[in-house]
């Protein structure tokens, strides 16, 4: 199984098109760029598709007719829970609290979003007690 490598700022524009659209051609995917990003070539949307599905593993391709349509080969939860593992683990050595410093570091939150914070740090304290409770069950030690 292929690991989801990084992705550069284009092709993660591309994926965001295929995930909301469900799947696209080349034709939609530049149209699509030309409204939101700018102008891009239709060789470089094709060749960049080319990447994503032949070395990077992101979406695949099915023919119909004579125009290829490209599809996300996962969803975008688990993609971007993927990519975010990945960067967390690079650039941070997997420490989630650097993580975010760095990130109030970067721009004041609003008071929603912090509610939504401390909201996500409560549930994740109490799954994490809920594990910790499960692997503390008596073992049974056998006799020799």
């Amino acid at each position: 199984m292929r690991k989801t490598q990084m992705v550069t700022d284009r092709e993660l524009e591309i994926m965001k098109i295929l995930w909301a659209r469900g799947r696209a051609s080349v034709r939609e995917v530049q149209e699509d760029l030309n409204r939101t990003a700018g102008p891009v070539a239709y060789s470089t949307v094709q060749t960049l598709l080319n990447i994503m599905e032949d070395k990077k593993g992101l979406v695949r391709h099915v023919v119909e007719g004579r125009t290829f349509v490209y599809i996300p080969k996962k969803s975008s939860e688990r993609t971007i829970g993927e990519l975010t593992r990945r960067f967390v683990d690079r650039v941070f050595d997997g420490a989630l609290d650097r993580v975010m410093v760095a990130l109030l570091g970067s721009r004041s939150p609003t008071a929603d979003e912090l509610d939504r914070l401390r909201a996500m740090i409560d549930e994740a304290q109490r799954q994490s007690t809920l594990r910790a409770e499960d692997c503390l069950e008596p073992c049974a030690v056998e006799d020799y």
